[in-house]
């Protein structure tokens, strides 16, 4: 079902805002994955568990993250405008 209203600049913003952090987050976990990849390949090595380590951190860290915001961003979206 489409609706007749056309789309405000804020919802315009938003979306390129979710747009532009979804991207931002999908090199941060390729970064992530590389790293925990590097890990267990050198596994025979003394430290090995810290990329991995950081790795998973990360992707736990981001993954919070960007969950939050883009909660934030779906309610912002919902919204409505009102002219006071």
């Amino acid at each position: 079902m489409m609706s007749n209203e056309p789309m405000s600049w804020k919802n315009i913003f938003l979306w390129l805002l979710f747009c532009c952090c979804s991207i931002i987050v999908a090199y941060i976990f390729f970064v992530a994955f590389i790293s925990i990849w590097i890990g267990f390949n050198h596994f025979e090595k003394d430290g090995f568990w810290m990329p991995v380590m950081a790795g998973i951190l990360s992707i736990v860290l981001v993954s919070l993250g960007f969950l939050r915001l883009s909660k934030s961003i779906h309610y912002r979206m919902k919204e409505k405008e009102t002219l006071y």
